[in-house]
């Protein structure tokens, strides 16, 4: 058996995730083939830094072969492509965020040399597809790959613009590949597919979409791009976190301004006053990256991130309020006082993954906590 394949096992493991994957392959000696980790006792996996819960899952977990078989069928059958963080066929991007997924999945082609996210809400606009379809097809002529999540709005938007312009783009699905969703869009997808880009997951083949599973896509959106650019999005969104898992990754952030006045608005303008570079068209995103004018010096680009950071914090106090009247809250904001991991704040709180992300979810969109650049969650 492959190391990937030991990998992909690994993270079929209810309850593994990608902190204790990674913790695998860095403390795994070296010398120790990965296929003896079926052999491995509760005092081998405490000495290489797991904890007594985790050793208990993976003890469990690797014993049931079954696990992995049955994924390997769906994929066969699917037809899909899929590459462990190890391999070369993992985009590069992502592989240097911090927790990246342990596993990739795919229908199409991930290769590109240059990716620009475009996100922005549901319930965009003519004013949102009007500056959207204004900024792709310049995007398309100096060869970047447009990503995205494929929802219905902005996201559908910039695919289809990508397409109208003859370019590739990428859909990030917060499913798995057997669920495309929406499912309006199935068509798209596969026409994106088609047209030479892909329709890439994070999740095993059959996992449903689920909310709990779109922070996660949104991580992978800004994690496979150069940078991203918000066209429409609410002051609380799933695009206004996009970007901030962006600007956490090192990201270039850009974000369209609009009316004073427009709720879809106030989520760009938000990011604008958090260090974001206001965009007026495609040339302020490419004179970012040498294409035109002049570059931006590394000093200054990294200005927006520590303006970033300094007003994020300097507005922390009274944000753990908000939990008041629920216990399980209470207890994760608690322990997110200083920076945990899902994993163990799963094992805190005696949840599985799943249900841990599903909370977090909610207090990350009550602006009460925070992924930060290392995929650690701690109050804002």
């Amino acid at each position: 058996m492959s190391a990937r394949e030991i990998l992909l096992h690994l993270s079929l493991i209810e309850g593994v995730g990608p902190a204790v994957i990674q913790t695998i392959i860095a403390r795994k000696p070296k010398a120790l083939a990965w296929q003896a980790l079926y052999s491995a006792t509760f005092s081998d996996w405490h000495q290489w830094g797991i904890s007594q819960k985790g050793a208990a899952l993976l003890v469990e977990g690797l014993r049931d072969r079954s696990l992995l078989e049955k994924e390997l069928a769906l994929i066969d059958r699917s037809g899909a492509q899929w590459a462990c963080i190890a391999d070369d066929a993992y985009p590069e991007l992502l592989k240097h965020i911090h927790l990246p997924p342990p596993v990739l999945f795919w229908h199409g082609d991930i290769s590109y040399q240059k990716a620009i996210a475009i996100v922005g809400s549901r319930d965009a606009n003519q004013y949102g597809e009007r500056q959207i379809n204004g900024i792709v097809p310049e995007l398309v002529a100096q060869n970047f790959c447009i990503v995205s999540g494929g929802a219905l709005g902005a996201d559908t938007m910039a695919h289809r613009s990508a397409l109208a312009a003859r370019g590739k783009t990428i859909v990030v699905l917060g499913s798995g590949l057997n669920h495309f969703a929406p499912r309006t869009n199935a068509r798209l997808f596969e026409k994106i597919i088609e047209e030479g880009g892909a329709v890439v997951s994070s999740f095993t083949c059959d996992i449903k979409p689920r909310p709990e599973c779109f922070p996660i896509r949104n991580r992978v959106i800004a994690g496979l791009s150069r940078g991203i650019v918000v066209a429409q999005a609410a002051k609380k969104s799933g695009a206004r976190i996009t970007a901030q898992f962006a600007l956490e990754q090192g990201r270039d952030v850009f974000a369209i301004p609009g009316s004073l006045d427009d709720p879809l608005s106030a989520g760009c303008h938000a990011l604008l006053q958090e260090g974001a570079k206001l965009i007026t068209g495609p040339k302020d995103i490419l004179e970012e990256y040498g294409i035109g004018q002049s570059v931006r010096s590394e000093a200054q680009s990294a200005i927006p991130f520590d303006n970033l950071h300094k007003k994020r914090h300097s507005e922390s106090n009274g944000k753990a309020l908000k939990v008041e009247g629920n216990p399980l809250h209470k207890k994760i904001v608690s322990a997110c006082v200083h920076a945990q991991s899902i994993d163990a704040l799963a094992q805190a709180c005696n949840l599985d993954l799943a249900a841990m992300q599903k909370e977090l979810f909610d207090l990350q969109m009550s602006g009460v906590i925070e992924q930060d650049f290392s995929g650690m969650w701690r109050v804002i």
